[in-house]
Formats: C-alpha cells, sequence, structure tokens
C-alpha cells in the first residue's frame, strides 16, 4: 500500500485504499463485511477469467498480481530460472572483477540501503534491474531464494558471495 500513488499524494489512507481492495472481491452481492472468503476470492477470479480469453495470459496474470508461479518445478520454469541465474551471475562477476572479495563487498553495500548488511528481495530486485536484465517477479524471488540460504527473507554477505561464486560461500 505505501506504493500506492493515491495514498502516496495523501489522496486516501491505507484504509480506503484497502477499503476498496477488498471490495473487489466483495461483489454486487457480497456482505461487504471486510473479510474475503474463499469463495469470494474464487467467483471473482471466476467473472475476471471470463473477460480473458487466453488461459496462458490469464494465469501469468494471476501470477503476477499474487507474486506466484503456477508450477516451479515445471521443466519451463526450471529453465528460465537457469539462464536467468547464468545471466545475473556472470554480471555480476563481471561487475566485480571475477569473484574478488573487495568488489564484492563494494557491489553488496551498495545495494544494501537499509545498511542491514543483508539483502532484501527488493534490494536483489534492484540490483538485477540495474544489471540491465529484466525478468518477472516470479522468477526474481525463486532466483532469491537460492541466496537466502536461512530462509529468513534477506541474504547474508557471505550467501551473495556464494551465489556470484556459483557454489556455498565459506568463509
Amino acid at each position: 500500500m505505501e506504493k500506492n500513488k493515491d495514498f502516496l499524494s495523501g489522496k486516501k489512507t491505507k484504509e480506503q485504499i484497502l477499503g476498496e481492495f477488498l471490495n473487489n472481491f466483495e461483489g454486487a452481492m457480497g456482505n461487504k463485511d471486510g473479510i474475503v472468503t474463499k469463495d469470494e476470492f474464487f467467483d471473482y477470479y471466476t467473472d475476471l477469467s471470463t473477460s480473458i480469453t487466453n488461459d496462458d495470459l490469464f494465469v501469468a496474470m494471476v501470477e503476477s498480481a499474487w507474486n506466484l508461479a503456477e508450477d516451479e518445478s515445471a521443466p519451463e520454469f526450471q529453465k528460465r530460472l537457469g539462464q536467468l541465474e547464468a545471466t545475473v551471475r556472470l554480471k555480476l562477476q563481471s561487475m566485480s572483477k571475477g569473484k574478488d572479495e573487495t568488489y564484492l563487498r563494494k557491489l553488496f553495500n551498495d545495494f544494501d540501503k537499509s545498511k542491514s548488511d543483508t539483502i532484501t528481495l527488493d534490494e536483489f530486485d534492484a540490483m538485477v534491474h540495474k544489471l540491465g536484465v529484466a525478468t518477472e517477479r516470479k522468477y526474481l524471488t525463486a532466483l532469491f531464494s537460492k541466496m537466502d540460504t536461512k530462509k529468513i527473507g534477506v541474504a547474508a554477505f557471505i550467501d551473495f558471495a556464494g551465489f556470484v561464486a556459483g557454489s556455498p560461500k565459506k568463509m
């Protein structure tokens, strides 16, 4: 919500934006209780799907909206993820003069905007964007999870260095 243009401009509060979002799922016949039930969610997307004639486009839209992947184990997904990983790794190695730890640390610190000595998914997104690599969020999230070895939502420098090196980093 913090990135919503109406919130940023002060036109709407977080509560107003959330209310409008929830009302989308309540529908014309909804009870307007501010709670989205499984049936309301299903009905919303059933109605929406009738206006999108291409199933692949509909799946891509839902995946993008909810940051999901239909099947991350699918060969096509894994192939694209592997290509993305190789591209990002090569670009990072190039920027860090191979795998030199001093350059890696500087690169890591440049993207650690919060100065927490960790990189978040959003900071990693900014890094990948700066590398000139365009990708969908679902692939970026899957790639980041390879660095987030502790599965806590952040990657420490050791994890980042291991990713760039192509293997777990031991320091």
